[in-house]
């Protein structure tokens, strides 16, 4: 079986909305609507039934490498975003810099969007001189700023993309997607799952000890949390960051219709065994039934849905 890494997806309360933003902030590219789908208000945004749940959707290239689908949920459209930095399926979206200062200001401007905390530089390790701040969407879900250092090291040189500033976007000297990351209930089987079922490679790893405080500043969850976390590379261009945060608290379990839940979508030349591998081994289990798509356009609702309340949904498309 060859499993291939097409894109990711976000819940959102307004798809349109969205849209906006990623477009006109970020420089996201608006694909076109696939033939044969029912065209809503909106550029290329579509009506589809996503695994049995009706919902609007649109398409975007992020940039070269990433493609994201928002989906706007019937049953949570215009919902807030309800959950933590430790919950359990957390996801946030990562853009390189070449200047986070300036980039983080700018986007401060940015109505809705908030800049949580100050801008941290990594001291020691693989990603030492490493600078980053996260930062809220309007719509509640985590995002993230990142600039690397001029010298890597030699640990992190793996997972460098070469990315140049894009001039699709205002926001200053922004690169594109450094990585994607989710909050997961077992680092090591998430690891597990994305090297030995999608030909993922494990870069580095480190724990990071944080206090009620920092947490509070820089992710708005005033926890104190042990954090395990390791970087995966799939592909030539794609960084996963996997977080297991262990807290005195309980983590919740994220629902994938709640508004910032995302999932990754690969294709597969036998769907079928891919599921039956990931269900084996790893307890998935398929989520609402087939909806209408078309696989060889990548159209929302194509494909198996799977999940196990680890903090990693899967989609399969042939």
């Amino acid at each position: 079986m060859k499993n291939s890494l097409d894109g990711f997806s976000m819940a959102v309360p307004d798809v349109d909305a969205a849209a906006h933003l990623f477009r006109t902030v970020f420089g996201a590219e608006v694909l076109p609507a696939a033939p044969g789908e029912q065209t809503a208000d909106g550029p290329g945004a579509v009506s589809v039934d996503d695994h049995g749940v009706p919902a609007r959707s649109v398409l975007l290239q992020l940039d070269p490498q990433t493609r994201l689908r928002l989906f706007s949920y019937e049953a949570t459209a215009g919902a807030a975003f309800d959950a933590s930095v430790v919950d359990i399926g957390t996801a946030h979206f990562c853009f390189r810099t070449g200047n986070i200062e300036q980039a983080a200001q700018f986007l401060a401007q940015c109505p809705g969007i908030r800049i949580l905390g100050e801008v941290m530089e990594i001291p020691e390790g693989a990603l030492r001189h490493h600078k980053w701040v996260y930062f809220r969407f309007p719509w509640g879900a985590y995002g993230e700023l990142q600039e690397w250092p001029e010298s890597p090291s030699a640990e992190a040189s793996e997972l460098f993309h070469g990315q140049v500033p894009q001039e699709a976007s205002p926001v200053p000297t922004l690169m594109g997607i450094d990585h994607v990351g989710y909050s997961v209930r077992d680092l090591e089987a998430a690891v597990e799952l994305l090297t030995s079922c999608f030909g993922g490679r494990r870069v580095l790893g480190s724990v990071i000890s944080s206090d009620r405080d920092l947490m509070g500043r820089q992710f708005e969850t005033p926890v104190a949390a042990l954090s395990k976390m390791a970087m995966v590379r799939i592909g030539e261009h794609t960084n996963i960051e996997l977080f297991e945060h262990v807290v005195d608290e309980g983590r919740r379990t994220g629902d994938r219709l709640a508004v910032g839940a995302s999932r990754m979508t690969f294709g597969s030349d036998d769907p079928a065994g891919s599921v039956a591998e990931l269900t084996r081994r790893f307890g998935f289990s398929v989520t609402g039934a087939a909806g209408a798509g078309s696989p060889e356009t990548g159209t929302a609702g194509a494909g198996t849905l799977l999940t196990a309340g680890s903090g990693l949904d899967v989609e399969f498309t042939a």
